[in-house]
């Protein structure tokens, strides 16, 4: 009984330490998501901004073309 009640609090400890590691991996992957996720924010508002330098330019460009043609 005693070997038994042994064994099992060893398969315990082992179910516990999987778990806070799993735990751990978990929160570092949800760090690292919410930085991806910023950086990609980041990027989708610069390629904004820089769609509107382009319409701007093209514009400019065309008023520039009517005035000199």
């Amino acid at each position: 009984r005693t070997a038994e009640r042994d064994a099992l609090a060893a398969e315990l400890a082992d179910v516990r330490r999987a778990a806070s590691a799993a735990e751990a991996r978990a929160a570092d992957l949800a760090a690292r998501t919410a930085v991806i996720e910023a950086d990609r924010d980041a990027a989708q508002r610069r390629a904004g901004q820089l769609a509107d330098q382009v319409s701007d330019l093209a514009t400019a460009l065309a008023r520039l073309g009517t005035r000199t043609g």
